[in-house]
């Protein structure tokens, strides 16, 4: 397959059209393929991207490798032919990231071209909105005795919409509270992309709540934005553990906030930390984005 990669580019907010056109052609669940993302994380994984045919090719220049073409559904051989071109460029060592389990079952014949490795740290969690917004399932019932207790606790607690006027109020909530984590590459990469959020917050159709414990006590929020499905994907979410209850309250009233807008809610990967891990499960997921990555023989 021929690629004009002269025309290889970074992210922009002016490429958001073309991308929402091909994802409405190939919908994924997956939180890699949602505009913002790939905007907010420009900066610090080198997300840049090329036409391929009519699809299009996410390139990640820190990792060099690239992703799961987003559009049209591509076959085996195409996708082997996208990765060759890559590789004759010497741009990756061979390689593609996103790849969706639906393929591996739709094409077993992708063993004749690649070899499959898998991340369980890599998988996307979904959960349902409506589940999560009435507490349903047996799993949920110690969320709702928090949610009680934080009510109980903070009886002029309140939950805004997340606008310009709010978003300073936000951005140092998250800069409070990520203060109080352990250094970390993690935290500096996400601090960029968060900035290029508040930056491009209406432009990129992120929306978001924020919860007071009391009037001018924020403990908490959330920022998410709709993928081309059922599905929002939750990019941030923090709250602060001092104020009891406040992460459980703040997930329940996201939930509250997108009954009617989306079934489910993508809040993406637990990166194979074991606390983060153990959190994500506690919510009882109803389903799984479980993402490979193929390396061409």
């Amino acid at each position: 397959m021929k690629i004009d990669f002269s025309t290889l580019r970074p992210v922009k907010l002016e490429d958001r059209k073309l991308f929402d056109e091909k994802l409405a052609i190939g919908a994924s669940q997956s939180c890699e393929c949602s505009f913002p993302n790939l905007f907010m994380y420009q900066e610090p994984y080198g997300l840049e991207f090329v036409e391929a045919g009519d699809r299009l090719v996410v390139y990640e220049r820190k990792a060099r490798t690239i992703h799961y073409p987003i559009g049209r559904w591509t076959e085996p051989a195409e996708l082997k032919e996208i990765n060759d071109a890559f590789l004759a460029e010497g741009l990756t060592d061979g390689g593609i990231y996103d790849v969706p389990e639906e393929f591996l079952d739709r094409h077993p014949e992708c063993d004749d071209f690649f070899e499959l490795e898998f991340d369980e740290g890599a998988i996307d969690y979904l959960y349902s909105v409506e589940k999560i917004a009435t507490f349903t399932g047996p799993k949920l019932r110690k969320k709702h005795n928090l949610v009680k207790q934080f009510q109980t606790n903070w009886p002029y607690a309140e939950v805004r919409r997340i606008t310009k006027e709010e978003i300073p109020v936000v951005a140092k909530l998250a800069t409070d509270l990520n203060s109080r984590l352990e250094p970390c590459e993690f935290l500096e990469e996400e601090a960029l992309a968060m900035n290029r959020a508040w930056n491009n917050f209406d432009e990129l159709g992120l929306g978001g709540i924020i919860l007071y414990a009391e009037p001018d006590y924020p403990a908490g929020f959330s920022v998410y934005s709709l993928l081309p499905s059922d599905t929002v994907d939750v990019h941030y979410e923090k709250a602060d553990h001092a104020v009891k209850g406040a992460p459980q309250t703040l997930t329940w009233q996201l939930a509250i906030a997108l009954r009617g807008k989306a079934k489910f809610m993508n809040r993406e990967q637990d990166m194979n930390e074991e606390s983060l891990r153990h959190a994500k499960r506690s919510l009882d997921p109803e389903r799984f984005f479980k993402r490979y990555f193929l390396r061409a023989k």
